[in-house]
């Protein structure tokens, strides 16, 4: 037992230095496995962001197309739509007049003025759009805040500068 007891005071009395070392040793240890397993972590997710990315463009190409034809499609049911709905009214207008030059000339009418309805509706959107309102509003701030400064930068000139009290 001697021997072990000698053994733990030559531990004990050992070099700080080489203590501190080994801790040294150790604590650099952890930090480049944290190192390590972080930049392990980065690289997968940076792996699993690049197939997002492309999984993502993938997505927006079908989704363009498919948008496209979508729309190209919604245009010829309308179409069609509008022709039934133009042939059924005409239908209706030929057993009212018995005449089927009377309706085809009452759905010329129609038509014409549902035309110019929709041109006017289109030009009153086109000026709205370009919020004259909201001009108009922004000119007359903008006539305000001029005159703000300027009344401001006349009462700077206006009031002479302070003199200091400080005698020779």
């Amino acid at each position: 037992m001697s021997d072990e007891t000698e053994d733990r005071a030559a531990d004990a009395a050992a070099d700080p230095a080489t203590a501190a070392r080994d801790e040294s040793a150790a604590t650099f240890g952890a930090v480049f496995a944290a190192g390590v397993g972080l930049f392990d972590a980065l690289r997968r997710a940076f792996t699993a962001l690049a197939a997002l990315f492309a999984a993502e463009a993938r997505l927006l190409r079908a989704s363009v197309a498919m948008v496209f034809l979508g729309s190209i499609a919604l245009v010829a049911f309308a179409v069609s739509l509008w022709a039934c709905v133009v042939a059924l009214i005409g239908w209706a207008l030929s057993v009212a007049t018995h005449s089927v030059g009377i309706a085809l000339a009452i759905l010329v009418v129609l038509q014409l003025i549902l035309m110019v309805a929709l041109w006017f509706a289109i030009k009153r959107a086109i000026r709205h759009a370009s919020f004259p309102g909201t001009r108009t509003e922004l000119r007359a701030l903008g006539g305000e805040l001029r005159r703000d400064v300027a009344r401001f930068q006349h009462a700077q000139t206006a009031s002479p500068p302070r003199q200091s009290e400080s005698g020779p």
